[in-house]
Protein backbone atom coordinates (compact mmCIF):
# COMPACT_ATOMS: atom_id res chain seq x y z
CA UNK A 1 0.00 0.00 0.00
CA UNK A 2 2.89 2.15 1.01
CA UNK A 3 4.63 1.70 -2.67
CA UNK A 4 1.70 2.53 -4.38
CA UNK A 5 0.95 5.80 -2.59
CA UNK A 6 4.20 6.52 -3.23
CA UNK A 7 4.38 5.83 -6.53
CA UNK A 8 1.27 7.64 -7.04
CA UNK A 9 2.54 11.05 -5.12
CA UNK A 10 5.65 11.13 -7.21
CA UNK A 11 3.95 10.79 -10.46
CA UNK A 12 1.61 13.79 -9.71
CA UNK A 13 4.81 15.96 -9.14
CA UNK A 14 2.40 18.72 -6.80
CA UNK A 15 5.21 20.54 -5.85
CA UNK A 16 8.53 19.91 -7.63
CA UNK A 17 10.06 22.80 -6.36
CA UNK A 18 9.62 23.90 -2.69
CA UNK A 19 11.31 26.11 0.17
CA UNK A 20 9.37 24.76 2.42
CA UNK A 21 11.01 22.64 5.14
CA UNK A 22 10.57 20.15 7.61
CA UNK A 23 13.00 19.27 10.49
CA UNK A 24 12.08 15.26 11.45
CA UNK A 25 13.45 14.47 15.30
CA UNK A 26 12.86 10.58 15.15
CA UNK A 27 15.64 8.33 16.88
CA UNK A 28 14.72 5.70 14.88
CA UNK A 29 16.29 5.55 11.55
CA UNK A 30 13.60 3.12 10.03
CA UNK A 31 10.69 5.89 11.25
CA UNK A 32 12.48 8.94 9.97
CA UNK A 33 13.37 7.38 6.74
CA UNK A 34 9.92 6.29 6.93
CA UNK A 35 8.54 10.04 7.64
CA UNK A 36 11.00 11.86 5.39
CA UNK A 37 10.17 9.56 2.40
CA UNK A 38 6.84 10.92 3.17
CA UNK A 39 7.44 14.69 3.33
CA UNK A 40 9.85 14.81 0.14
CA UNK A 41 7.01 13.10 -1.54
CA UNK A 42 4.83 15.93 -0.73
CA UNK A 43 7.46 18.56 -2.47
CA UNK A 44 9.09 19.54 0.67
CA UNK A 45 12.87 19.71 1.86
CA UNK A 46 13.45 18.06 4.91
CA UNK A 47 16.16 17.19 7.39
CA UNK A 48 17.08 14.70 10.12
CA UNK A 49 18.43 15.32 13.73
CA UNK A 50 18.20 11.61 15.62
CA UNK A 51 18.61 13.07 19.13
CA UNK A 52 16.89 15.89 21.30
CA UNK A 53 20.05 18.41 21.09
CA UNK A 54 20.74 18.30 17.44
CA UNK A 55 16.99 18.67 16.79
CA UNK A 56 17.18 21.85 18.83
CA UNK A 57 19.99 23.09 16.87
CA UNK A 58 19.22 22.45 13.68
CA UNK A 59 15.85 24.14 14.64
CA UNK A 60 17.70 27.16 15.59
CA UNK A 61 20.17 26.94 12.39
CA UNK A 62 17.18 26.21 9.99
CA UNK A 63 14.21 27.78 10.77
CA UNK A 64 12.07 25.46 9.63
CA UNK A 65 8.45 25.51 8.77
CA UNK A 66 7.35 22.40 10.50
CA UNK A 67 9.04 20.06 12.95
CA UNK A 68 8.23 16.37 13.46
CA UNK A 69 9.25 15.67 17.06
CA UNK A 70 9.64 11.90 18.45
CA UNK A 71 8.40 11.56 22.32
CA UNK A 72 11.65 8.96 23.14
CA UNK A 73 15.04 10.24 22.74
CA UNK A 74 17.99 9.37 23.59
CA UNK A 75 19.43 12.15 25.57
CA UNK A 76 16.65 14.58 26.30
CA UNK A 77 12.76 13.80 25.77
CA UNK A 78 10.33 15.62 23.74
CA UNK A 79 8.81 17.55 26.33
CA UNK A 80 12.25 19.17 27.03
CA UNK A 81 12.85 19.80 23.72
CA UNK A 82 9.55 21.71 23.16
CA UNK A 83 10.36 23.34 26.54
CA UNK A 84 13.95 23.97 24.93
CA UNK A 85 12.42 25.93 21.16
CA UNK A 86 9.56 27.74 22.97
CA UNK A 87 12.14 29.44 25.24
CA UNK A 88 14.22 30.48 22.82
CA UNK A 89 13.75 33.70 20.66
CA UNK A 90 14.89 31.82 17.39
CA UNK A 91 12.52 28.50 17.77
CA UNK A 92 9.81 30.05 20.23
CA UNK A 93 7.18 30.17 17.59
CA UNK A 94 7.94 27.03 15.23
CA UNK A 95 5.29 24.96 14.63
CA UNK A 96 5.49 21.20 16.08
CA UNK A 97 4.17 17.98 15.76
CA UNK A 98 4.34 15.44 18.09
CA UNK A 99 4.29 12.10 16.70
CA UNK A 100 5.26 8.97 18.62
CA UNK A 101 4.28 5.14 20.08
CA UNK A 102 3.60 7.06 24.13
CA UNK A 103 0.48 5.72 25.26
CA UNK A 104 -1.07 7.89 28.15
CA UNK A 105 -2.79 11.33 28.81
CA UNK A 106 -0.49 12.77 30.96
CA UNK A 107 2.21 12.77 28.26
CA UNK A 108 -0.06 13.76 25.71
CA UNK A 109 -1.32 16.66 28.07
CA UNK A 110 2.16 17.41 29.18
CA UNK A 111 3.34 18.11 25.37
CA UNK A 112 0.51 20.45 24.78
CA UNK A 113 1.24 22.43 28.09
CA UNK A 114 5.02 22.36 26.77
CA UNK A 115 3.48 23.94 23.27
CA UNK A 116 3.43 21.73 20.74
CA UNK A 117 0.57 21.95 17.86
CA UNK A 118 -0.61 18.74 17.43
CA UNK A 119 0.14 15.04 18.98
CA UNK A 120 -0.55 11.84 16.79
CA UNK A 121 0.29 8.16 17.79
CA UNK A 122 2.45 5.82 15.91
CA UNK A 123 1.77 3.34 14.12
CA UNK A 124 0.39 6.17 11.30
CA UNK A 125 -0.32 5.58 7.82
CA UNK A 126 1.83 8.24 5.55
CA UNK A 127 -1.15 9.32 3.33
CA UNK A 128 -2.76 10.23 6.71
CA UNK A 129 0.80 11.93 7.79
CA UNK A 130 0.91 13.26 4.76
CA UNK A 131 -2.66 15.33 4.46
CA UNK A 132 -1.95 16.43 8.61
CA UNK A 133 1.62 17.77 7.36
CA UNK A 134 -0.42 20.31 5.06
CA UNK A 135 -3.32 20.71 7.42
CA UNK A 136 -0.39 22.00 9.97
CA UNK A 137 1.12 24.06 7.08
CA UNK A 138 -1.65 25.66 5.86
CA UNK A 139 -1.96 26.95 9.45
CA UNK A 140 1.33 28.16 10.76
CA UNK A 141 2.36 28.90 14.21
CA UNK A 142 5.08 31.45 13.25
CA UNK A 143 4.56 35.16 12.91
CA UNK A 144 7.31 36.89 11.68
CA UNK A 145 6.35 39.91 13.36
CA UNK A 146 6.43 38.81 16.79
CA UNK A 147 9.69 39.33 19.15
Amino acid sequence: MFKQWFQKKEQSNINPVSSIKILIIEDSQVDAQMIKKAVEVCGFNSLVAYDGRTGVAMAKEHKPDLIILDYHLPDINGTQVLKELRGCKETALETVMILTVINGPEAVIDTFIQGADQFFKKPISVPFLAKQIQVMLRHPHKDNDSF
